[in-house]
């Protein structure tokens, strides 16, 4: 097989496996009764699953066979040959049985010269493919605009290209039972929806975790926007925040009595993942109000997350929070880099008191300049967390040479993993960068062949794919953007 064709298939693939090796001869026929061997050390489920599987891409009944063999690799890892007979998948179980066949999905190519489709066919090659990191995480915002068929798009895309979290910051639109106020009264969201796509992300191999702001953010709404999801509408409840909104109020006791009424039914709901993203970052006017600015708002602040992060243990879940609070501005380590906490917070230590099994997610969002004998952003906001033993996830945006280089650091570096941050972009061309670029550098950072017109075009079938599977049927639902000539709205994208 020419070097033309090894990279026409290569560029399907999203993200690149670690090892493939294409073979010339005659190709695999996906059709009805044809022959799967699933190898696996944990057999439970694999065969259902690959036959489910066949049937949901490609419409075929396929004859599976399995064999419990001794697995050595990585829990998520997998290794594929395909001959004109056999599709072989081996791996340790569920997991890389998946990972196994979403790869063989973007590889699946539709048989020739008929006008509908006839089957598909598989090239024969050999695979060999582990991930660089054991979380590969993207974050998803759901804001009043934000309809719920496109968080299950994003969901589905993620899953595709082999994400296996998904971080979940619903923006005052969750109706707590607990204290129904707490959300935007005309902007509720549908919990059976938002249930629906838990369930969902389970079924593809991505686990739903959420986020709740325990210090900034209060306000459960973009600064930029001057609206509050509690205050605009009932000012009653300002003692639990500082006088600006932005912030809870650490020194009320009934901050703490509400917010954990708030993250016990949130993480119940979302059936007790094993993370919870507790925020913390950008919370500029904490310690502001009479109460707060008379106390050590180190002792504070270190009370609050401790207190959390122990419910949350108690609970059988992690606790993720934003570093930018932990490091003070103006401190030379971090010149160029991303840090919030302002001089007079004095918080700078506060990390010498945080439990170490806090996941520390270090946002950096762009691609630092570099002295000129470096050929990459040093990222010492993840060296330092790194070295003061707290796990560490790192968080990239819409800065493509940025990702890379992060994921090439996070897995040099032997970091937790990357936790891929969207915000506001759900639609248009930094969309798909954004999941083209933390996808490659994730799972196989040193095969990131970037952001072109090639895996841009293969970015768009997987997203056809995604909504043959949704039954997408409307025009503004279709691709990664909603119309082709900007009307001067966006009704799903905040700007």
């Amino acid at each position: 097989m020419n070097e033309r064709e090894v990279k026409i298939l290569t560029d399907r693939l999203i993200p690149v496996p670690e090892k493939i090796e294409f073979v010339d001869g005659n190709d695999y026929i996906i059709e009805n009764k044809c022959r799967v061997a699933v190898k696996a050390d944990d057999i439970a489920g694999t065969g259902e699953k690959v036959k489910k599987l066949f049937y949901s891409y490609w419409g075929v009944d396929a004859e599976i066979f399995l064999e419990k063999t001794p697995w050595h690799g990585d829990d998520e890892g997998y290794e594929v040959e395909i001959t004109p007979s056999l599709v072989e998948i081996s791996a340790y179980g569920i997991a890389g049985v998946m990972n196994a066949m979403k790869t063989l999905r973007q590889l699946a190519e539709v048989q020739r010269g008929t006008e509908r489709v006839k089957g598909y066919f598989l090239v024969q090659c050999r695979i060999a493919d582990k991930p660089a990191m054991p979380f590969r995480g993207i974050h998803l915002c759901i804001f009043p605009e934000t309809p719920l068929w496109d968080i299950e798009k994003q969901i589905r895309l993620a899953a595709a290209h082999k994400f296996n979290y998904a971080v979940v910051e619903t923006w005052g639109i969750f109706p707590f039972e607990s204290h129904p106020e707490f959300c935007w009264a005309d902007k509720k969201i549908d919990k059976n929806e938002l249930k629906r796509l838990i369930l969902l992300g389970k079924e593809l191999g991505i686990t739903i975790c959420p986020q709740l702001n325990l210090l900034g953010h209060a306000s459960a709404s973009r600064s930029i926007t001057g609206k509050h999801a509690v205050l605009s509408y009932d000012p009653s409840l300002q003692p639990i925040f500082e006088p600006e909104g932005w912030s809870w109020c650490l020194t009320n006791p009934e901050t703490r009595r509400i917010l954990t009424d708030l993250v016990t039914e949130l993480h119940g709901f979302y059936d007790d993942p094993p993370f919870f993203h507790i925020g913390c970052d950008e919370a500029d006017n904490i310690g502001t109000c009479r109460e707060c600015r008379r106390r050590v708002l180190k002792d504070l602040v270190k009370d609050h997350i401790c207190y959390f992060h122990d419910l949350l243990a108690a609970r059988g879940a992690r606790t993720l929070m934003w570093h930018d609070m932990l490091l003070k501005e103006g401190d030379p380590r971090w010149d160029g880099y991303i840090v919030c906490g302002l001089p007079e917070h004095q918080l700078e230590q506060l990390y010498k008191e945080l439990p170490r099994d806090i996941i520390i997610a270090d946002w950096q969002y762009g691609y630092p300049k570099n002295k000129p004998e470096d050929p990459e952003p040093q990222w010492p906001t993840g060296r330092f967390f790194k070295a003061e033993n707290f796990d560490v996830v790192m968080c990239p945006w819409i800065d493509v040479k940025g990702t890379g280089s992060l994921g090439k650091f996070a897995a040099a570096e032997k970091l937790f993993g990357m936790l891929e941050t969207t915000w506001h972009i759900s639609h248009g061309i930094e969309h798909a960068w954004i999941y083209c670029a933390a996808a490659y550098a994730s799972w196989n950072p040193a095969a990131n062949p970037g952001v072109t017109l090639s895996t841009r075009l293969s970015l768009a079938q997987h997203v056809r794919q995604i909504g043959w599977d949704m039954g997408i049927d409307e025009y503004t639902l279709a691709g990664w953007n909603q119309y082709q000539v900007d009307p001067g709205h966006h009704p799903h994208r905040i700007v």
